[in-house]
């Protein structure tokens, strides 16, 4: 993680804190912590000392409602943020994003927030994106995750997860069950027999892919009756294509089960940020959309020339501050731009990348639209294009066997 990290973890609960000291002690080595009870010992060590991360409840006594946070925005503009509070929920931390990265319902895990902070650390230059944190933070009405998700997050945290019954969660969603069943038993599958019910879809997924699956269907289907100048059903079939490629290219490649479920759920997600932005800032995206149709450039082009930020590092920030696995934020962030990646493997970035333009290629084919070009400078100077003929004609191949099945 290279040089010491300086953390800050601040709450009126000692208890608490103590908790958090014993379980950091093997850290101790790698990382300064700092602890603070009070309102003096918390201003001390904000004003004195710049840090990576803090961590605070999200009120204190000494401080007015909101003035901590503030105070923590104001002095350390290059810290991770961390809210912990009873109150925070996807459904209400809009009214918190603009000071912070991430929120940690209580009570909560040592051990898992530290899998959290561990995380954020590696996306430190998604969520230190000002331009993407600025205008999550001014939509009024950003989409919530639905009902189901979060049934199915109280399932998969009991130590003995059981699939069936994350299946009957499923069931019990006519329209979700349909959808996944459908993505399930695609071509791109490979499968020799036909999936029937959803704890079968679920063994095949994998729960990680699932959760997504149900995230990405209900923003789909949240946003349908909205007033967008696109096609959501095009846009959604092009989300589930380029996520059944991406897992097809891991898979070719040899890939780990979990990189394979990864590639799949990035691919299926790459594009969540159009609906947000087309949903939000409605004029401005019909504008966007008439300056791509009439002068042919890329849309993130558009979109950053417009809004001052694009799609992707939208969708990014909004699927990492809901947690989402770290290797699944940093594709949605990088599918257009691979070159701003930390590493040169064969990735699920890299497997979203291709896929995208692969299935513009394949598939779409819009007129209206700017091809969407592969990165052929980067993908040759990490020695990616002796692959990328095999690669086409895999997904060739599995477009002219797809029975229109999605």
């Amino acid at each position: 993680m290279g040089k010491s990290k300086n953390i800050l973890f601040i709450d009126e609960n000692a208890e608490q804190l103590q908790l958090l000291s014993k379980q950091l002690t093997p850290l101790q080595k790698r990382w300064n912590i700092c602890f603070a009870s009070n309102a003096d010992e918390a201003s001390d060590h904000i004003l004195t000392r710049p840090f990576d991360i803090v961590i605070t409840d999200i009120r204190m006594t000494g401080f007015e409602e909101g003035a901590l946070l503030q105070l923590i925005k104001a002095q350390q503009p290059g810290a991770l943020r961390f809210i912990t509070s009873e109150d925070v929920s996807a459904e209400n931390f809009i009214d918190y994003v603009s000071f912070a990265h991430q929120f940690i319902t209580k009570p909560y895990n040592p051990s898992e927030l530290l899998g959290k902070i561990k995380k954020c650390l590696r996306l430190k230059n998604i969520f230190l994106n000002e331009r993407a944190a600025k205008a999550i933070a001014a939509i009024e009405e950003l989409p919530t995750l639905p009902d189901l998700y979060f049934r199915l997050e109280n399932e998969l945290r009991k130590e003995d997860v059981s699939i069936s019954a994350v299946g009957s969660i499923i069931s019990e969603d006519m329209s979700m069950t349909a959808g996944i069943l459908k993505i399930v038993n695609s071509p791109f599958f490979g499968l020799f027999s036909k999936i029937n019910n959803p704890e079968q879809a679920v063994t095949m997924l994998g729960l990680d892919a699932l959760k997504g699956i149900v995230v990405g269907m209900y923003l789909f289907n949240a946003s349908a009756s909205k007033n967008i100048d696109f096609s959501i059903a095009a846009l959604s079939r092009h989300c589930q294509y380029t996520g059944l490629l991406a897992r097809s290219i891991a898979k070719a490649e040899n890939a780990g089960s979990e990189q394979v479920e990864h590639a799949f759920l990035a691919g299926f997600l790459h594009d969540i940020g159009k609906l947000v932005l087309a949903t939000a800032y409605t004029e401005e995206y019909r504008m966007i959309l008439g300056v791509v149709r009439e002068d042919n450039i890329p849309i993130q082009d558009a979109e950053k020339d417009i809004l001052g930020f694009t799609h992707a590092e939208v969708g990014a920030y909004l699927l990492a501050i809901w947690g989402f696995n770290e290797d699944v934020v940093e594709a949605v962030y990088c599918h257009h731009e691979p070159a701003k990646l930390g590493s040169t493997d064969l990735s699920p970035s890299v497997a979203v990348h291709v896929a995208n333009s692969f299935d513009h290629e394949l598939r779409v084919r819009n007129s209206d639209y700017a091809p969407h070009l592969l990165d052929a400078t980067w993908l040759e100077q990490h020695g990616y294009s002796n692959r990328l003929v095999n690669w086409l004609e895999l997904c060739a191949e599995q477009m002219e066997d797809d029975t229109g099945i999605i």
